[in-house]
């Protein structure tokens, strides 16, 4: 048996996006849910609105739409992020929930280090502890000038 035998077909396949109501997550989620990925996406709307959710809803249409789900939660929280994962056969994630403001960064370090550092260790952790392995670390912070 081949490994591509092994893998499994988009529809069958769920793809946590962390950050995924900000400018780059929600167009990730569009793409996934167009490519026929199921999509749950978490995020606090610190940097977002939920209005982005409905759009992504009424972009992709109602049939992929039932294959996004929306949990509105700060990926520091644990026991929320746990929640996530028990609830949802999270085969894959895309981290975007990472502050990125070079300016306000120097500001509130201690805020940015907490953020960017303890949310990414709480998903790796989770992952781990169900069993995941798969996932893409995304920083945007060099792209902008």
């Amino acid at each position: 048996m081949s490994n591509k035998s092994l893998a499994k077909a988009p529809e069958n396949l769920t793809v946590l996006v962390t950050g995924g109501a900000g400018f780059i997550g929600s167009h990730t989620a569009v793409e996934l849910l167009h490519g026929g990925y199921n999509v749950v996406i978490v995020d606090d709307l610190s940097n977002s609105n939920e209005k982005a959710v409905d759009r992504i809803r009424t972009i992709v249409g109602p049939d992929a739409a039932e294959r996004l789900t929306f949990y509105r939660n700060n990926v520091l929280d644990r026991q929320a992020m746990e929640r996530v994962f028990s609830e949802n056969d999270v085969d894959v994630m895309i981290h975007f929930a990472g502050f990125k403001a070079v300016g306000e960064s120097v500001q509130k370090p201690l805020e940015y280090y907490r953020n960017n550092l303890v949310s990414f260790m709480n998903v790796i952790d989770l992952m781990r502890e169900f069993g995941r392995h798969n996932i893409v670390f995304s920083s945007s912070c060099t792209v902008y000038g």
